[in-house]
């Protein structure tokens, strides 16, 4: 992944939340359905805390400004989704 041409490294976890929110874009995803996507095949566990923490590092890695996100958004009470500040190439 690129962000203003440099490449962002990141971890198996932060690139998996990632693609599930591109393969789904504009659709809202739960906080449960991310905890079932990320719950990882080898067992890796994934739980609620976990997860504000990996969408906090995954901001912060791909959003020009963490702090008022336009990539990954939050619905309030709801989940997250995919925002128009993605742009693939």
């Amino acid at each position: 992944m690129k962000k203003d041409g440099s490449e962002v490294f990141l971890s198996a976890l932060e690139y998996r939340l990632l693609l599930v929110f591109i393969n789904n874009p504009k659709i809202i995803i739960t906080r449960i359905r991310l905890l079932d996507e990320l719950w990882d095949a080898a067992g890796e566990f994934v739980n609620d805390n976990t997860l504000t923490v990996y969408i906090k590092r995954l901001r912060e890695k791909i959003e020009n400004n963490p702090a008022s996100p336009q990539i990954i958004l939050t619905v309030r009470g709801t989940g997250y989704r995919l925002g128009d500040g993605y742009a693939s190439e």
